[in-house]
């Protein structure tokens, strides 16, 4: 890591120039089964996550930062995320494992490690919900295929009101616990972009198909000009009226925590959660 401010200054605008992970999602996240190989990156204003090709794992931001210490253990290594949220270093020469990161005990899933605005990275999972991965005839109605077994049923119309938060979302692509999407703002990730439609519902579509409806919330409200989604701390996205009262809502997690809707280029919106692991703590 750079002795100086100066020095990491500097580091961080030549880690600019290399190259974008080739077979991640969108620059700031690495999810189960994606791959950054030597000299690739996750990339934020206020931070870099790079696997430098001496092999060490660094984080250059305006705070402490992160770093592997694995540093002259190979000149060609690869970073990827597991199915247990670990981070793992491999070197590709010998094929051993240089480094990893904790794993969340044997909750196998998929998961989401996420460069975030302010410059760290946390590790989130495993998924909760998620669209489809691909548009089917029957689009409305609740996922089921990312529910893991701590989930218990959602709320249904008429249910007590939430907590009003004005937090509108800190990334393109992520919504955090306690952010609210409004018709005013929407996520998106290449061609796919998930909404709040002026008729109250949800709405995930592709562009590059005359926006095709990937998926949709169960119907649409017509609950006034100021309804809204709301991501809370147990995983549970709720569409809310003009009053806060809960118009829909996926199903919440036993488990408080901070967790992330991720919009990805394979076309899906996911939640992971809650976040076990980051480079801040």
């Amino acid at each position: 890591m750079a002795s100086s401010t100066t020095a990491l200054l500097s580091s961080i605008l030549l880690i600019f120039f290399l190259s974008s992970p080739s077979s991640a999602n969108e620059g700031n996240i690495l999810v189960s089964g994606d791959v950054l190989t030597a000299d690739t990156q996750l990339s934020v204003d206020k931070g870099v996550f790079v696997i430098q090709s001496d092999c060490n794992l660094v984080l250059y931001n305006h705070g402490k930062g992160f770093q592997s210490n694995t540093s002259g253990v190979s000149t060609n290594c690869t970073l990827t995320l597991s199915d247990y949220g670990q981070l793992i270093i491999t070197d590709v020469i010998t094929g051993k494992t240089a480094w990893s990161s904790p794993a969340k005990g044997y909750s196998k899933g998929q998961y989401a490690a996420i460069l975030q605005p302010d410059g760290d990275v946390g590790i989130y999972g495993p998924a909760v919900w998620s669209t489809p991965f691909r548009p089917t005839k029957n689009q409305f109605g609740p996922i089921h295929d990312a529910v893991v077994p701590n989930v218990v049923p959602g709320a249904v119309p008429g249910a007590a009101a939430e907590k009003i938060s004005d937090n509108e979302p800190s990334a393109p692509n992520l919504l955090f616990s306690s952010e609210v999407l409004s018709v005013k703002s929407a996520l998106a990730s290449r061609d796919y972009k998930f909404e709040l439609t002026k008729e109250c519902g949800l709405r995930f579509t592709k562009s590059a198909h005359g926006n095709d409806v990937v998926w949709a919330s169960p119907s649409s409200y017509s609950a006034g000009e100021n309804c809204f989604a709301r991501l809370n701390f147990h995983g549970q996205l709720s569409l809310l009226d003009d009053d806060s009262k809960v118009l829909w809502s996926t199903g919440a997690s036993a488990e408080e925590g901070t967790y992330v809707l991720a919009v990805k280029i394979n076309g899906q919106a996911t939640i992971y959660g809650p976040r076990f692991w980051s480079t801040a703590a």
